[in-house]
């Protein structure tokens, strides 16, 4: 049953840069098309309690699904996952039906923009900042080394939200309407692949944006990067890239034979 529910929805003879550059947008509609169905039957987050967006399935069922939807050969699903479970411990029931919810649905699409370009890991020295304004928060600064090949709907942001305050300890998670005035994305083409940079120019945002307290990203950065960088014990393949690389080295290989 999943096998055929998936070869009728899942788009066919897509156009996908095999060195891991953005899609076009005829083909990020397609396959957006088919996130948003996959998404109405729980399957983006098949274990996932079904008020978030999941499908409240078992974790053998969860298995099939993920197995299936690998063999289609499409690109990654244009998401990163790794917000999500942040936002469920550190967020309102609010921010979770916000965004949590049209994400495990496949409505809406997330870059984490963390990295600058004069901080590179070190997310310490971050300089984008957001300064209070009434009940809001007004961002400048710029975001580097993003590799989504799906234009975003929302950015999971680091900022200082204090720069008088000691490093790590000045430090806030917001989540930013991509389409904000003020936000400037552009691609830069690298060897393989390229890269995104985002420019935030005075970019107003509600204080309902703030994930957790205003000086909690540290700590809530840090359990994203640790599940990472490995923390994990066991995850499933999520943006494909090993799969890409593989991929592109065998179909070079053949040229070259």
């Amino acid at each position: 049953m999943v096998r055929d529910w998936l070869l009728q929805h899942s788009p066919g003879d897509l156009r996908i840069p095999p060195d891991g550059s953005p899609l076009q947008p005829e083909t990020q509609t397609r396959v957006k098309d088919f996130r948003r169905a996959l998404g109405s039957q729980g399957w983006l987050a098949p274990t996932w309690p079904k008020q978030y967006g999941g499908g409240g399935l078992n974790p053998a069922l969860a298995e099939v699904i993920q197995e299936e939807i690998q063999t289609l050969g499409l690109p990654a699903m244009g998401d990163n996952s790794r917000w999500i479970p942040a936002v469920m411990v550190w967020g309102t029931e609010d921010q979770k039906q916000r965004y949590v919810l049209p994400a495990l649905r496949g409505e809406t699409i997330t870059w984490q923009a963390f990295n600058e370009p004069n901080s590179g890991s070190d997310l310490a020295s971050i300089q984008t900042q957001a300064v209070a304004d009434g009940e809001d928060f007004l961002i400048n600064g710029q975001k580097s080394f993003i590799t989504g090949r799906f234009d975003p709907d929302y950015l999971w942001t680091l900022v200082v939200t204090n720069p008088d305050r000691p490093g790590r300890l000045n430090l806030g998670l917001f989540m930013v309407d991509a389409n904000s005035p003020g936000i400037t994305i552009t691609t830069q083409r690298l060897l393989t692949g390229s890269e995104r940079k985002v420019v935030l120019d005075g970019v107003r945002v509600s204080g309902n944006c703030l994930v957790g307290l205003p000086y909690q990203g540290w700590e809530i950065a840090q359990s994203i990067l640790e599940e990472e960088r490995g923390g994990a014990a066991h995850r499933p393949s999520e943006d494909g890239t090993v799969e890409s690389i593989h991929e592109y080295l065998r179909q070079e290989g053949g040229q070259e034979r």
